[in-house]
């Protein structure tokens, strides 16, 4: 008995210097449980978020996941591959390649009832801290000011002769904007004419081309797409 009495006495000493003591313990487990930081979204889940979808165009609209580097009868699957001096990024965008060395690219191809012999693609890029100013204020600055009266590139052992570009009226979206229009084509195939507009919103730059079967892509078709998928980006 004296000895039950003796353990119940140990026990509960040892509870109320567990109360006084280990309280503060026990406390910081459970907050430390409930503090802890949310998974943050990696660049690719990112862009993710950011692309435009059928939701965002609404009605006659359907949008489906692109793949440039995949395919068959892709003239590159890299920017790298494309040979030609500074004309090469203009070139990339008109195969839905991004500016630069981005760490994270996406491809959509959009498709309208209103413009069913026009594809419309829309490529995002983020980049690192910097990198996408440089890429729009270098690369493709520098590449529309070089090459506005046609250039010929090649990659893979085909080639491709672009006619002179046309500038557009920048739209007022995004940090910067660019806007141009021009006639590709492919060797031993079709002239093919394209609508391009490139809008750069903090690290992320967003690419939108239309590829027309008429002479001239109808610019129409395009601005619904460029100012839903702007509006991803604000």
């Amino acid at each position: 008995m004296k000895r039950t009495a003796a353990a119940l006495s140990l026990l509960t000493a040892a509870a109320l210097t567990c109360l006084a003591g280990c309280s503060g313990t026990a406390a910081q487990a459970t907050h430390g449980a409930t503090a802890s930081p949310a998974r943050q979204q990696t660049p690719a889940e990112r862009l993710t978020t950011l692309m435009v979808t059928a939701a965002d165009l609404g009605t006659g609209y359907s949008v489906r996941e692109f793949d440039p580097a995949e395919g068959k009868r892709v003239f590159a699957r890299s920017a790298q591959e494309i040979t030609g001096n500074a004309c090469t990024p203009l070139a990339a965008m008109t195969h839905q390649l991004p500016l630069g060395r981005p760490q994270v690219s996406l491809s959509r191809l959009v498709a309208t009832r209103e413009a069913p012999g026009t594809r419309i693609y829309v490529t995002l890029a983020g980049y690192g801290k910097g990198m996408a100013v440089t890429a729009m204020d270098t690369l493709l600055a520098d590449a529309v000011q070089g090459c506005s009266l046609g250039f010929s590139v090649k990659a893979n052992g085909t080639g491709e002769q672009y006619d002179p570009f046309e500038p557009e009226d920048t739209p007022a979206l995004g940090d910067e904007a660019l806007a141009y229009r021009g006639v590709v084509t492919p060797e031993g195939g079709t002239p093919r004419p394209i609508r391009t507009t490139v809008v750069r919103h903090g690290d992320v730059i967003a690419v939108c081309t239309a590829v027309g079967g008429a002479r001239i892509a109808n610019p129409t078709v395009l601005a619904p797409v460029i100012e839903a998928q702007d509006a991803k980006l604000r």
